[in-house]
């Protein structure tokens, strides 16, 4: 089946015809973490990351969706120093073209980075893009925890921020997002059936989040990918 994105499926096709001999020898695992922001996915990613360490020798390479936004926005003409304009500029530009193609674009060198070199990938879209080609992990968490997170770090500008207008800022963040992105990639963030694991990250403590992510990855690796 490979990637989830419809829109990939003619790059993905010119990918495996003119990369078959790289991407058949690319043994290195790929792993793909999604989800909303402040679903955890980082604090997944450390533990995906410590097990191949400990359990395969492996030292996989943490990919975030932002290093292909640094790759296309230095191609597009903008200054690396200036990441953040160029990511509001993105947010509100009027022009609907360009911010599907650097949304597309950031897919894209995803699924070329997974297939030819493996890793770790982080970000909203990851699994979609992955799709069959790796192990998928989509998490989410009810706006009410991610609030009560946010209210309580004093790292971020929402800190003390009363908790019902957080909820309400989440809520409508992840709805527009949502939408945008199922409308760019015609995808459902509804149909998550052919991840290989979905968690409500709040139900569990971070021991018991660890012994179904290692469980998982025991399932996936620990007797055909086993360094050992």
């Amino acid at each position: 089946m490979g990637t989830l994105i419809p829109r990939l499926k003619e790059y993905e096709k010119s990918l495996l015809s003119e990369f078959s001999q790289e991407i058949l020898g690319n043994k290195t695992p790929i792993i793909a973490i999604g989800g909303f922001s402040g679903t955890g996915k980082d604090t997944v990613a450390s533990i995906v990351q410590k097990y191949f360490e400990t359990r395969h020798h492996l030292s996989l390479k943490l990919i975030h969706a932002g290093e292909f936004v640094r790759k296309i926005a230095v191609k597009s003409g903008w200054d690396e120093k200036n990441m953040d304009e160029f990511m509001e500029h993105i947010k509100n530009t009027q022009d609907n073209e360009f911010a599907e193609k650097v949304d597309l674009e950031i897919e894209k060198h995803a699924l070329k980075t997974a297939l030819l070199e493996g890793g770790i990938f982080v970000g909203r879209m990851a699994p979609f893009t992955i799709g069959t080609h790796g192990t998928t992990i989509w998490l989410e968490v009810a706006a009410q925890v991610i609030a009560q997170r946010i209210a309580n770090d004093p790292t971020r500008s929402e800190y003390h921020m009363n908790e019902e207008e957080l909820i309400k800022k989440i809520q409508s963040r992840d709805q527009t997002d949502g939408d945008r992105l199922e409308r760019i990639y015609h995808v459902s963030f509804r149909d998550k059936k052919y991840f290989d694991l979905t968690l409500r990250n709040e139900s569990y403590s971070l021991v018991e989040l660890e012994g179904m992510i290692i469980k998982l990855l025991e399932e996936k690796f620990s007797t055909n990918n086993s360094e050992d």
